[in-house]
């Protein structure tokens, strides 16, 4: 997931579909659908599995994506959903990706976090831990550098 610099020809979205065929890890660029977001290739965003368990999901598997770096070296603060669209012939994979709005206290843009889903009580919630967001050089102190 990502890349640094801008889309190469190659993967213009920077996400891949992995798979081991004959003990080779084999590497396909995805692709979106026609009416998914667009979403930059964002290195060190936190994601993490929605599977069929959740009641919001309606029995898909889904990924939550937050934060990471864009091509120009932004913080990003988006949040974006990731389905899969379809699976076409030759295991081309196409993916849905819709960007989320946030309410409430909306988390500062960061990178290098992680984001899980934890479930109690037939009860979901998405937790978001730790990462780092951008702060000049100048004002890096032992004493801000860990806050939020």
């Amino acid at each position: 997931f990502g890349q640094k610099g801008w889309p190469k020809r190659s993967c213009p979205t920077g996400v891949f579909n992995v798979r081991f065929k004959n003990e080779e890890l084999k590497l396909r660029p995805v692709c979106f659908s026609s009416d998914s977001c667009y979403m930059p290739p964002l290195r060190c965003p936190a994601v993490t599995r929605i599977g069929p368990e959740d009641p919001e999901c309606n029995d898909e598997e889904k990924y939550l994506i937050h934060g990471g770096r864009t091509p120009n070296n932004e913080i990003s603060d988006r949040f974006y959903v990731m389905s899969m669209e379809s699976r076409g012939c030759n295991k081309k994979v196409t993916l849905k990706c819709v960007e989320k709005e946030l309410v409430g206290d909306i988390p500062q843009g960061r990178y290098g976090h992680t984001i899980s889903m934890v479930h109690s009580r037939g009860k979901s919630t998405c937790l978001l831990f730790g990462g780092r967001s951008y702060m000049p050089s100048g004002q890096r102190t032992s004493e801000n550098w860990n806050k939020c």
